[in-house]
């Protein structure tokens, strides 16, 4: 690994979780503003720290609280998606992405939990070889995959962190 990736990876990883996002240093958020005006929080695929936590409404952090991105169907990605868009969390690429995945592998029962992080990392590589073979018109699909990623490893990370206690608020 280079020392770009080592330092992205240790940069997501700082509570020493196990996790390793392999296309990090590939796949970049695509900068969007959060449509929700009122909302001083920042969505989720352009940061999602402590300093960030504490802005988010608890609904959003218990919904969050229960998912499990490594093993969750299709459809309830594609649900969670669709809620946290509407909330201005993520942005209309991401939640988009997260709908189509149910409609993208032919006979994939929509409905089985599948660790959706690597789905989504299978199919950000199979594009990015399409393109490394010449491949014409699908520099917008690694985009949007690779804000998705983003997404999925920003959100991930948040996740792992408010089960260890990360996030918890000292003054309460």
């Amino acid at each position: 690994m280079s020392a770009k990736e080592d330092a992205m990876i240790v940069g997501l990883n700082i509570t020493g979780s196990a996790n390793q996002y392999r296309l990090l240093d590939k796949a970049e958020a695509i900068p969007w503003q959060n449509r929700f005006t009122t909302s001083k929080t920042q969505p989720i695929g352009q940061g999602f720290d402590a300093q960030q936590a504490v802005l988010k409404p608890d609904k959003v952090k218990q919904l969050l609280a229960n998912v499990d991105l490594r093993n969750i169907s299709p459809h309830d990605l594609g649900m969670l998606g669709g809620y946290l868009n509407g909330n201005g969390e993520i942005s209309d690429i991401s939640a988009t992405e997260f709908s189509l995945s149910a409609f993208t592998i032919d006979g994939m029962d929509a409905n089985a939990p599948i660790d959706m992080i690597k789905f989504f990392e299978d199919s950000y590589t199979f594009v990015d070889k399409l393109i490394a073979q010449g491949e014409q018109g699908m520099n917008d699909a690694r985009k949007f995959l690779g804000d998705t990623l983003h997404t999925l490893y920003s959100m991930d990370e948040f996740i792992n962190n408010m089960g260890s206690g990360v996030f918890i608020d000292e003054k309460a």
